[in-house]
Formats: structure tokens, C-alpha cells, sequence
């Protein structure tokens, strides 16, 4: 009886453990942006919509697709984020409202081949790059797979 009690308490911490380590992993609780709220950004005149605006410094996240603006195939510092996998490649790019320049707080993260999801802080900022204009800049903390 006593090591059935023993088996099932060590089972528990186990368990208890993995959600811990799962729940100090997750990313930081970021407001999720939608790439229509990003296209409503009218990136001729430069004017933002207020509930862009509201987001600016806030924690945030994208999805998309990583364009590595390096050579570096391991790790990469800096990227655009687009909207879909047909943006990172071909010509013409995508116009600026539906580009972000992700700049990567630390060393860099491996690069991505799929879909991901980029956490960090939200800035309206105009940076270009021989992929194009991008209107948007995050300084990400992470970076994960898009399930």
C-alpha cells in the first residue's frame, strides 16, 4: 500500500513538473495581430488606424513567414515577417503594410521554414530592405512554429 501512495505521489510531482516547465516556457502574454489590421495601415500617406496606434510598445503576435535578411542559414538576427510563403520570394514584394522588419533581441533564432509565430514589442516604422518596404518593426523575444 505504501509504495502504491509512494508510485502515484512521485507520478504527480512528475506530472506537475512538465506543466511548470510548459508554463515558465510559454511566451509572455501578447495581443494577437491580424494581418487585415496590418493591410488597413494606408502606407502611402503613412496614417495609421487607432487600433494600430494602441499597439505601439505593446507585447504582440504574428503570424507568418520568416525571409531571413542574412546569409547566416543557422541562426538569423533579422527577417521580414510575411503574411504567406508566395511573399518571400517572388516579385514584385508585398506592399509595406503587409511586411514586418523583425530585428531579434540575443543571439538569433534557428532559422524557419514554415509558418511561425513572432512575439514581441510593436513599433509602426518604416524600414527598407532589398526584399522591400516594410511599415511595421517588432523586436522579438520569440519565436515558435505555427502549429
Amino acid at each position: 500500500m505504501k509504495k502504491t501512495i509512494l508510485i502515484a505521489g512521485g507520478f504527480v510531482f512528475f506530472l506537475l513538473g512538465i506543466f511548470f516547465f510548459f508554463l515558465m516556457k510559454s511566451p509572455p502574454h501578447a495581443q494577437e495581430i491580424d494581418w487585415r489590421q496590418l493591410g488597413d495601415m494606408d502606407y502611402v500617406t503613412g496614417k495609421s488606424t487607432p487600433k494600430l496606434d494602441a499597439l505601439k510598445g505593446k507585447k504582440v503576435k504574428i503570424p507568418g513567414f520568416m525571409v531571413p535578411l542574412e546569409d547566416n542559414v543557422r541562426k538569423v538576427t533579422e527577417f521580414l515577417l510575411v503574411p504567406n510563403p508566395q511573399a518571400c520570394i517572388h516579385m514584385p514584394a508585398p506592399p509595406p503594410n503587409q511586411m514586418v522588419y523583425v530585428k531579434v533581441k540575443g543571439d538569433g533564432f534557428p532559422t524557419a521554414f514554415g509558418p511561425i509565430w513572432v512575439y514581441g514589442d510593436f513599433q509602426i516604422s518604416n524600414s527598407k530592405s532589398v526584399y522591400g518596404d516594410a511599415s511595421f518593426e517588432i523586436q522579438a523575444d520569440s519565436v515558435e512554429p505555427y502549429p
